[in-house]
C-alpha cells in the first residue's frame, strides 16, 4: 500500500465527512426529539388549558338564581362600647325601580357610550374590545384597559359576586364563567332592552344612590325620564367609581369625566355637535341638590357613620381590591360588624357644645346666630322649556336690579331667607310658568367642626361636622372635607418644627420683629402695632408671632424644606408653591381640614410620631372572620427632642401667667383654653381676613381641633374668641375624670438660664436689669444644643445722673448709676422703630462736662 500525500489527504476528507454526516444526523435527531417535545407540551397545554375552561363552565351557577335586586345581610356599626350606632340596609328609600320605556334615550345612550360601545352589536361578549385590551396591555405592558361588556358587569356584580377572588386562577376562572354566563343570559333573555333595564336599576351612582331614578331625585330633584342630556351625561359619569366622581363633593372630577362622556357619545353618532357643546356649557353643577334625599335606613347618619362607611369603603378598595360597586354593595348587603372607634359620651359633648346656641356669643355679647342658604328653583315654562335658579341668582337679583350693592347671602332671621325667596320668585314667574321643583335650605352660621382624636393610636373618639340639624346622610362633612386656610396655626409644621428639628435652631433662637416684607407681600402681626423688637422662638409661639415666623422660615427654612414637613405631618394638600412668608404667617393660599391639622398636631403630642386618623378598629363578614383591621402605622416624622420642645413652648399659650407684652394688650393666644388641674398645650390661628378661626391643642389624653367660620368665607367682624371657648368647655368635660400628669417625651432635654434678646446666657445684672426691656428665664435645649457664649445684645455703661452723659472718674459716686443698653444690628435697626428702640444708648453719648478734672480741684 503506498501512501502518499494525496492518498492521505483522501482518507482524512473521508474520515471528516463521515463525521460530519453523524453529527448532522444527531442534531435532526435532537430536534426532532424536541419538536415532538414542544407538541407533546402544546397540546398537553391545550389539553389543560381546555379542561380548565370546561371545569369553569361546569361549575357555573345556573341563571335561574339570576337577581338583579339588592340581596343580602345588614350591615351593623357599632361604637367603642359596643352600642350598635347605625344599621346599613339596601331596603328602603334607596332605590325606585323604573321600567326601561321610562329611561329617557340620552340617559340609555350616555351608558352605553361610556361603558359598552358596542352593546347592541355582541352577543355579550366584545371580541373586539377583549382583543383592543390584549393590544394595548401588550404594547403598553399594562393591562389597563377592560373589555367587559354591560351584560357581563351584570353577571359579576350579581350572579358571581366578583372581584373577591385572591389568585389569579379564581380570577380568570370567574372570568370564563362571567363570559360564558354573559352570553347564556342575552340568549336567554332575547332582550337587550330587559338587560339595560336590569343594568340602570343596579348600579352605585354614589352618595348612597342606587339606580338612576334614585340619582335623578337625589342630584336634581326629578323623575329621571325628565333628565336633560346634560343631567344623563353627569350620571353616567359617576357609575365607574361613585366615590371619586360623585357629583355632590367631587363637582370637579365628574366635570372632567362627563366631558368624555360628551365626546364618545358625539363620536358614536349618539348627539350632534352642537348638542354636545350645548351640554358642556350647561352650568349643571349649580342645579346639584344638597339635600340627601337617599338615606339608607330609617334614620340620617350622623357625621361620625358617615366617615366610618367613607374609611371602610376606601379600606375595601385600596386594601383588598373591592371596586367601588362591590365595596357599597358589602356595606349595606354583606352582612358585616363594623367596630368604630367612637366614645358615644366624648361624641355627646361635642355634640352638645357645638350645638349650644349659648357658646356662640360675640366680643360685644350679642349672639351669634344667622343663617345661610342653599336654594334650588326649577320653572317649567308654557312652551315646556326650563330654567333653573339658585341663591347664587337671587343675590345677583337683589344686588343688580333691587340696587343693593352690600346684598349678602347671610340672613338675620329664617323669615328674611323666606321673605327674599318670595320676592325673588315674584319677579321671575309669568303666566303659563309652574314650579317644578323647589328645596330651601337654611344653614345656621357661623358655623363650625371638631376632631377629638386619642394621640397615642391616632383613632379619633368624636367629630362633628357642623353646627345644626344634620339633614340628610353621607352629605358635607366640614371637618372631613371642607379645605380652609389654617392661618397662623400652621406656623407651627411649616416653620418652627424643621427649624428645631434639622436646622439647628433652637427655642430661644431670635429675630426682629420690625415692619417686613417678602417680595410684594407684607407680614403683619395680629394686634397690628407696636413691633416688638427682638423675640425668640418661644415667644412667637406663645404669643403668635407672625412676623417672627416669617423671618424665621426666609432665613433659616428653605422653602423645598417647609413643604417637606407640611407633606410629613399629613397636610398633604399644602401643595401649592408660595413664598416663604406666606407659609409662616396668616395669609396662606393653600387649605387643609380640620382632620388634616388635628393629626398634624396630634404628633407632636405623640412624641413625633404621626398616626393616621382612623373611624373603625376592626371589620368582620358575616361568618365573624377579620375582613378588615385598622391597625396603627406610626411614623415618626420629628425627633422626640423636638416634639417636647414644640409642646413645651406651647404649654405657655395655654397656661402662660405672662405679663410680659401686657401693656400693649398682647397676652397669650389661648389663655381661654385653660383647664383646671389639666396640663394642656395648643396654637391658635387666624386668617388675616378674619374669616377663618382655629384652635388646635392637646392634652396628655386626647388632641381637640375645632374650626369656626360662615361657609361663604365671610369676614367674622363680630368676635373671633368664641370658638376658644367651645374648645375649653369640650375639653374641660373630656377630662372630669382623669387624672392629670405631664406629658412624656422619650429624649431628655437640657436646660440653660438665657436671655430672650440674644437667646444666650444671661449675664447677670444686666440682661435681668429692669432697664435691658429682656426676660431672663430658664429655656430648656435638645441634647447638645443649649448655649455656652454670654448674651451680646446688652452692654451696662456707667452714667452720671447730673449731666446724663458718661459718667468719668470724677464723677461723684453718689451721682452714677449703672445704665443698660441693646445693640441693635445695623440691618435690624434700619427695618424700622421698634419698642427696643427706645433700649439704644444716645448717639453719640459723650463724656460728663460737669464733673471734669478742673472742677475738682
Amino acid at each position: 500500500m503506498i501512501f502518499n500525500n494525496d492518498a492521505i489527504k483522501k482518507e482524512l476528507s473521508g474520515l471528516l465527512d463521515t463525521s460530519r454526516q453523524a453529527r448532522r444526523h444527531h442534531l435532526i435527531f435532537l430536534l426532532k426529539i424536541a419538536l415532538a417535545m414542544f407538541l407533546i407540551l402544546c397540546f398537553a397545554g391545550f389539553a389543560i388549558g381546555i379542561g380548565f375552561v370546561r371545569g369553569a363552565i361546569d361549575a357555573a351557577p345556573s341563571l335561574d338564581i339570576l337577581d338583579v335586586q339588592p340581596q343580602g345581610y345588614a350591615s351593623q356599626i357599632y361604637d367603642a362600647d359596643g352600642n350598635l350606632m347605625q344599621t346599613l340596609v339596601m331596603e328602603g328609600s334607596n332605590r325606585e325601580e323604573v321600567s326601561f320605556d321610562q329611561l329617557p334615550d340620552d340617559l340609555v345612550n350616555a351608558f352605553i357610550a361610556i361603558e359598552d360601545s358596542r352593546f347592541y352589536e355582541h352577543n355579550g361578549i366584545d371580541l373586539k374590545g377583549i382583543l383592543r385590551a390584549a393590544y394595548v396591555g401588550i404594547t403598553n405592558g399594562r393591562f389597563s384597559e377592560g373589555a367587559s361588556t354591560i351584560t357581563q358587569q351584570l353577571i359579576k356584580n350579581n350572579v358571581l359576586q366578583g372581584g373577591y377572588e385572591t389568585s389569579m386562577a379564581d380570577k380568570l376562572r370567574r372570568k370564563i364563567q362571567e363570559q360564558f354566563l354573559a352570553v347564556k343570559l342575552e340568549d336567554q333573555l332575547g332582550s337587550k332592552e330587559t338587560i339595560l333595564e336590569y343594568y340602570l336599576n343596579t348600579i352605585n351612582l354614589g352618595g348612597n344612590c342606587l339606580g338612576v331614578q334614585t340619582a335623578a331625585h337625589r342630584y336634581f330633584g326629578k323623575n329621571v325620564w325628565e333628565l336633560t342630556l346634560s343631567e344623563c351625561t353627569v350620571l353616567a359619569a359617576t357609575t365607574s367609581n361613585p366615590s371619586r366622581y360623585n357629583p355632590l363633593t367631587h363637582p370637579k372630577e365628574n366635570a372632567v369625566r362627563r366631558k368624555i362622556v360628551l365626546e364618545k357619545m358625539y363620536e358614536q353618532n349618539f348627539i350632534t355637535y352642537d348638542q354636545k357643546n350645548d351640554a358642556l356649557d350647561d352650568d349643571v353643577y349649580s342645579r346639584i341638590q344638597t339635600v340627601d334625599n337617599a338615606t339608607s335606613g330609617s334614620t340620617v347618619f350622623s357625621y361620625f357613620t358617615d366617615a366610618v362607611y367613607n374609611q371602610v369603603c376606601d379600606d375595601l378598595q385600596s386594601k383588598l381590591g373591592y371596586s367601588a360597586s362591590q365595596s357599597y354593595k358589602l356595606l349595606y348587603s354583606g352582612g358585616l360588624q363594623i367596630y368604630s372607634t367612637m366614645d358615644p359620651s366624648i361624641q355627646a359633648i361635642v355634640d352638645e357644645e357645638v350645638n349650644n346656641a349659648d357658646n356662640y356669643i360675640s366680643s360685644t355679647g350679642s349672639r351669634l346666630l344667622e343663617y345661610s342658604l342653599n336654594y334650588a328653583l326649577t320653572v317649567c315654562h308654557a312652551d315646556g322649556s326650563e330654567s333653573t335658579y339658585t341663591e347664587n341668582d337671587l343675590i345677583s337679583y337683589f344686588q343688580s336690579e333691587k340696587k343693593q350693592a352690600t346684598f349678602a347671602n347671610i340672613y338675620a332671621s329664617k323669615e328674611d331667607i323666606y321673605r327674599s325667596v318670595r320676592e325673588f320668585k315674584a319677579s321671575l314667574l309669568i303666566s303659563g310658568d309652574s314650579v317644578t321643583n323647589e328645596t330651601i335650605t337654611p344653614i345656621l352660621e357661623p358655623q363650625e367642626s371638631v376632631v377629638v382624636m386619642n394621640q397615642s393610636n391616632g383613632q379619633v373618639a368624636a367629630i362633628s361636622g357642623g353646627r345644626g340639624e344634620k339633614e340628610g346622610s353621607l352629605t358635607l362633612n366640614r371637618a372631613l372635607h371642607c379645605h380652609r386656610q389654617p392661618g397662623s396655626a400652621s406656623m407651627i409644621i411649616s416653620t418652627f418644627a424643621p427649624a428645631i428639628d434639622s436646622c439647628g435652631a433652637t427655642l430661644a433662637s431670635t429675630y426682629y420683629d420690625a415692619p417686613y416684607s417678602s417680595g410684594n407681600q407684607q407680614v403683619l402681626n395680629w394686634w397690628g402695632n407696636p413691633y416688638l423688637g427682638y423675640n425668640n422662638i418661644r415667644q412667637a409661639i406663645t404669643y403668635s408671632m407672625n412676623v417672627i415666623g416669617a423671618r424665621c422660615l426666609t432665613s433659616l427654612v428653605s422653602d423645598s424644606t417647609a413643604y417637606d414637613y407640611l407633606e410629613l405631618f399629613g397636610l398633604v394638600d399644602a401643595n401649592v408653591f408660595e413664598s416663604s412668608a406666606s407659609l409662616a404667617s396668616a395669609s396662606q393660599s393653600y387649605t387643609v381640614t380640620n382632620e388634616m391639622l388635628t393629626a398634624a398636631f396630634a404628633s407632636i403630642a405623640n412624641d413625633g410620631i404621626y398616626q393616621k386618623p382612623t373611624y373603625y378598629t376592626k371589620v368582620l363578614d358575616r361568618q365573624g372572620n377579620i375582613l378588615l383591621e385598622s391597625v396603627p402605622s406610626p411614623t415618626r416624622i420629628i425627633k422626640s427632642s423636638s416634639a417636647a420642645l414644640l409642646t413645651n413652648a406651647m404649654e405657655d399659650v395655654v397656661s402662660s401667667d405672662s405679663s410680659y407684652y401686657y401693656q400693649y394688650g398682647i397676652t397669650p393666644t389661648g389663655k381661654l383654653c385653660q383647664i383646671d388641674s389639666m396640663t394642656l398645650a395648643g396654637k391658635s390661628g387666624t386668617t388675616t381676613s378674619g374669616s377663618d378661626v382655629w384652635f388646635i391643642g392637646y392634652s396628655p389624653y386626647y388632641t381637640c381641633g375645632i374650626w369656626s367660620g360662615y361657609d361663604d368665607s365671610k369676614v367674622l367682624s363680630n368676635g373671633t374668641e368664641y370658638h376658644k371657648t367651645i374648645w375649653q368647655k369640650i375639653m374641660a368635660r373630656i377630662h372630669t375624670d382623669l387624672d392629670n400628669k405631664d406629658f412624656v417625651f422619650t429624649d431628655e432635654l437640657e436646660s440653660a438660664k438665657i436671655c430672650s434678646k440674644s437667646g444666650l446666657l444671661a449675664v447677670d445684672g444686666v440682661c435681668n436689669s429692669s432697664s435691658s426691656n429682656a426676660s431672663v428665664y430658664t429655656e430648656y435645649f435638645a441634647p447638645g444644643t443649649a448655649p455656652t457664649s454670654y448674651c451680646d445684645r446688652h452692654y451696662a455703661l456707667r452714667i452720671c445722673t447730673e449731666s446724663g452723659k458718661s459718667a468719668t472718674k470724677y464723677c461723684p459716686g453718689d451721682s452714677v448709676v449703672q445704665r443698660v443698653y441693646l445693640h441693635i444690628d445695623d440691618n435690624d435697626l434700619s427695618s424700622g422703630t421698634t419698642t427696643d428702640s427706645d433700649y439704644l444708648a444716645p448717639s453719640n453719648l459723650q463724656s460728663c462736662d460737669i464733673h471734669t478734672g478742673d472742677s475738682t480741684r
